[in-house]
């Protein structure tokens, strides 16, 4: 009896050590933040930007819509410092709620600030508890401001419209991690996905246009400062040189007379590096696969000679967008590739002898080689068009 009388006081002498919820956060006190914007003023301040929702505005499926008033779903707004920390700090003043940045999943540069150097950026950030360096980093066409003035019609903020562009199966999905990677690691400059505002074609005469968020591609950086942007073709091409596993769309002509569109899926690259005669030299061999998703001029798929016709098609174009991209890194002293890294790899002697205080200069005089196969797997249900007339008897 003795013993459990012991027990129990031990319990009850344990309670008095408990504090309670002394720092509990209510939900209603808390501003989630679903993104940031950064932008550089004339005057070399920094404007910081944020968007929240508004959870009295949230009940109601409302389409669209974007600003700070009435009977929008979300609240925009910014305020200029010397630092992020500065501005932050004036921004938290006119707000009732703390602002909370757990829930945070994108980060926008704006142009101008993009290149004056962006590595300031990786300061603010990894310090607080709160962020997170696998959220989606985007520079923005102009004013990363005013890509958060967007009005996308599908989804309810433009942070989430941001959002879903980085992760659809066309865009290589970059963070705030790989970015600083890449602007750590020898051999090897940064990219971010670049992204900018379009609007859409009127329905009507008396049809409002809607501000939509368009992936433009991918913005180049030496050292921590952009020097340009890859689109198009070159995008792919970087995503390709990469080894990223995006889904491309390419249209080829066969013959001079039929236009055919394909979808490029599961591509691998291997890049190794050889010297030859003290020169460098890359091998690239690339695999991919497609399939066809348009055909037009009544192209007949059974055949198998027509079918490697437009894989050689195939192979062309993904090595010519490849090329595209390596002239474009030479052309701004980039090696968005990370080529260096490659090297530096394969040949530390070489790379720390020749190559690691004058690169990407050595790209220059470097030779390319380039090898692509591509196999096409799919085309779809049809091998011809269901209109094609059969043969007179």
């Amino acid at each position: 009896m003795s013993l459990h009388r012991t027990r129990l006081s031990l319990v009850l002498l344990s309670l008095l050590c408990l504090t309670g919820c002394w720092d509990r956060v209510e939900i209603n006190d808390t501003a989630f933040i679903l993104t940031t914007a950064v932008d550089m003023e004339q005057d070399g301040k920094i404007r910081y930007s944020v968007l929240m929702p508004l959870p009295g505005n949230m009940g109601g499926a409302s389409g669209g819509g974007g600003g700070t008033a009435g009977t929008k779903s979300y609240y925009v707004d910014s305020e200029v410092g010397t630092t992020f920390r500065e501005a932050q700090a004036r921004l938290q003043r006119r707000m009732s709620r703390r602002m909370f940045f757990a829930h945070r999943r994108t980060l926008l540069i704006g142009e101008d600030f993009a290149k004056r150097g962006i590595r300031n950026v990786f300061d603010a950030t990894p310090r607080s508890p709160e962020s997170r360096m696998t959220i989606y980093m985007v520079v923005t066409k102009g004013k990363a401001y005013e890509l958060l003035q967007a009005t996308p019609q599908f989804e309810r903020f433009p942070s989430e419209a941001i959002r879903e562009l980085m992760k659809a199966r066309n865009v290589i999905p970059i963070n705030m991690k790989q970015v600083a990677l890449a602007l750590s690691s020898l051999g090897s400059d940064a990219v971010t996905a670049y992204m900018g505002m379009k609007e859409s074609e009127k329905t009507s005469k008396n049809a409002k246009k809607s501000k939509e968020i368009e992936f433009l591609g991918y913005a180049q950086f030496r050292e921590d400062k952009m020097t340009g942007v890859f689109e198009n073709a070159e995008a792919s091409g970087l995503a390709w040189l990469i080894s990223m596993p995006v889904q491309s769309t390419a249209t080829v002509k066969i013959d001079d007379r039929y236009t055919i569109t394909v979808s490029i899926f599961d591509s691998k690259s291997q890049i190794r590096v050889h010297t030859e005669r003290g020169k460098l030299r890359f091998d690239i061999r690339t695999k991919a696969k497609a399939k066809v998703t348009e055909s037009l001029g009544m192209y007949d798929f059974s055949q198998t000679g027509k079918v490697q016709k437009v894989e050689e098609a195939m192979n062309r174009y993904i090595e010519q967008a490849m090329r595209k991209t390596i002239r474009k890194m030479i052309s701004n002293d980039t090696d968005s590739a990370q080529f260096g890294l490659y090297l530096w790899r394969e040949h530390p002697g070489l790379w720390e002898k020749e190559y690691a205080s004058r690169w990407p200069a050595g790209m220059k005089d470097a030779d390319f080689r380039i090898e692509v196969k591509s196999v096409l797997t799919e085309t779809g249900l049809i091998y011809e068009n269901v209109t094609k007339a059969e043969p007179a008897r």
